[in-house]
């Protein structure tokens, strides 16, 4: 049996209640501190799960606490900082999603991590789905031939997040719903792809609902004297080395049908991943056929539960890092310059 971690929670807000569930349903680690400067917040979470030991300041924990992991999961523009922080103190980093929202911040992260030679994961939670993980198998064994396009969708109708909050200030949380859901389906696309190396980025972006307090969602608590300064709506296409493609649309609120769509397409198959399901699209004896491959059921619970388990695995040299510091500064990249090509009105190389 694969001794747990010693784990540390830095920050208290929702997503942490992820990640502890993630510990309590595997086993995978065991949660001894938690640390948030709202230390009512942190509070809760101790009495929820059981936590030994509260701080209020990260740095106490680090220095005091008995951990050798922790998860960074306080607002984005605070992620590099801690995370180079937890590292220095010789822990094991599980970094939530963005890494970073800067490619330099991010560059530091990982020259970080080799320097101390530890862990750095980052938190692309949708890489454990049972789905992804048979498709990506697929891919890899040649399947779909070469995967030369993704088309990659996470479009909500009415979903921002706690207005006003930092989740829209641009100084935050380093933009809208490209980095916060976007990132997503960004890393998806691009895992299953197997990672091509980026070359060059055209995007676009828009706040059409957002500043008048329109399309809001249930996630976050607002902030109704904050303000909002991100996008609402954004889209992109990403081009690679070997000449593949992704087509990203990452959207909070807009007028049109919500999708979580991911296709594949390929010289010899396409795939369309389908909530549960894997639809492989090909053709027989020159007739198009469709294939629906049911799989256990995804969810948010099974992606967080099996990311807990491979950060776990990696700390003790069970198995490689899934989604190492590496990848995570290539999907920052590919981000940072959406947002910059969307300023220019250009293209811009990577």
């Amino acid at each position: 049996m694969v001794k747990p971690l010693k784990l540390g929670i830095i920050g208290a807000g929702n997503i942490s209640k992820s990640h502890l569930e993630a510990a309590r349903r595997t086993g995978a680690a065991v949660p001894v501190a938690i640390c948030d400067p709202l230390l009512d917040r942190a509070n809760q979470r101790q009495n929820e799960y059981g936590i030994q030991e509260v701080y209020a300041d990260y740095h106490d924990m680090l220095a005091k606490s008995d951990i050798e992991a922790v998860v960074v999961c306080p607002p984005n523009h605070l992620h590099h900082v801690v995370t180079i922080d937890a590292l220095r103190a010789g822990k094991h980093v599980l970094c939530e999603k963005p890494m970073s929202f800067r490619a330099d911040w991010a560059q530091s992260m990982v020259d970080e991590a080799k320097k101390s030679g530890k862990i750095l994961q980052v938190g692309m939670v949708s890489r454990y789905q049972p789905t992804v993980q048979w498709l990506r198998r697929q891919v890899a064994e040649g399947s779909l031939g070469w995967v030369y396009f993704a088309r990659a969708q996470y479009v909500r109708r009415s979903g921002i997040p706690g207005w006003g909050s930092w989740f829209t200030r641009k100084d935050m949380a380093g933009g809208g719903p490209l980095i916060d859901i976007g990132v997503h389906r960004l890393d998806l696309a691009w895992y299953l792809m197997g990672c091509p190396k980026p070359v060059s980025v055209f995007g676009v972006t828009f706040a059409a609902l957002g500043p008048s307090k329109q399309g809001l969602g249930t996630w976050g608590t607002p902030e109704w004297d904050g303000y909002y300064d991100v996008e609402d709506f954004s889209a992109a296409l990403i081009k690679f080395a070997d000449g593949s493609a992704i087509s990203l649309e990452a959207v909070w609120a807009g007028y049109t049908d919500p999708s979580s769509a991911l296709h594949l397409i390929g010289n010899k198959q396409g795939a369309q991943l389908i909530d549960d399901k894997v639809k492989i699209m090909t053709q027989v004896d020159k007739h198009d056929m469709d294939t629906m491959v049911s799989m256990p059921k995804n969810s948010l619970e099974s992606g967080f539960s099996g990311q807990m388990m491979a950060f776990r695995n990696a700390v003790r040299g069970e198995a490689p890092c899934p989604a190492p510091g590496e990848q995570g500064l290539e999907v920052t990249k590919m981000l940072a310059g959406i947002y910059e090509s969307a300023q220019k009105g250009a293209s811009v190389a990577l």
